[in-house]
């Protein structure tokens, strides 16, 4: 099995609908059984403003289920449900966790939540409650006796914080790109006296004043091109000008 936030989300999809149970990690219930379990495992949990135990409303829960044609279902709570995929399907967790060590594995951010992140509500500073966001706008959590699993859209007010699950860190944190290489450095162009002698001259015409006499074969970095046509170019004397005729000069 993938190790992958996209392999996580893809199983937490596959659950819903499920039933929620009380310490339930992939538990198992058929007809024949889900009664006597849920007892179990919800015995003096308390139960709902209407009087209704929550072992009495995860009973409901299973029997329309089944009901309904159901033959096994598998109960999770709301860390469990994360759980049985983190420690029993690919062994990123050594060992079993609530929301609260779930909420201590995470990066908590102010940003978001977004696709991948597990978002946590709390009793004083510990987390009670857990879900994971399988886009940026839903997450999948296990709700409650009376819901299930389930996909519900993202209310932020109804969360307290969120933050990226340590184990899907470097898939959903963005890593730095390669350096850029370096751009090629631009050749450095030059004019060449192709033949004879000719006068750089001080301006950009003949009757600029001479600074010296190149000769065929001399070459000078070229600065620029004059209005005139003439070529600005450096040399030991400072800037200068030299004619662009063909005859005497060429640009390399």
């Amino acid at each position: 099995m993938e190790h992958t936030v996209n392999a996580f989300i893809e199983y937490l999809k596959e659950q819903v609908g499920q039933p929620y149970l009380w310490g339930g990690q992939h538990t198992r219930l058929t007809p024949e059984n889900y009664v006597r379990i849920i007892e179990r495992k919800e015995a003096g949990r308390g139960g709902y403003p209407d009087g209704t135990s929550y072992a009495q409303a995860a009973i409901d829960f299973c029997k329309k289920k089944f009901d309904a044609g159901a033959r096994v279902l598998y109960a999770y709570d709301c860390s469990g449900l994360g759980c049985y995929w983190l420690c029993n399907l690919t062994h990123l967790y050594r060992c079993d966790v609530n929301a609260n060590t779930m909420m201590g594995r995470c990066e908590l951010r102010t940003d978001g939540p977004k696709r991948g992140w597990w978002v946590f509500r709390l009793d004083g500073k510990r987390a009670s409650h857990i879900g994971y966001m399988i886009d940026d706008e839903y997450l999948i959590e296990a709700k409650g006796r009376r819901y299930g699993v389930v996909k519900t859209k993202l209310r932020a007010k109804d969360w307290a914080c969120w933050g990226i699950p340590m184990v899907f860190e470097k898939e959903l944190t963005p890593q730095p790109g390669p350096e850029p290489e370096p751009p090629e450095p631009t050749p450095e162009r030059c004019v060449e006296v192709r033949g004879g002698s000719v006068n750089v001259r001080a301006s950009d015409s003949k009757k600029g004043r001479i600074l010296f006499t190149a000769h065929r074969g001399d070459r000078f970095p070229y600065v620029g091109t004059a209005p005139s046509g003439w070529y600005e170019i450096d040399t030991k004397k400072g800037r200068g000008f030299i004619t662009n005729l063909p005859r005497y000069t060429r640009l390399v």
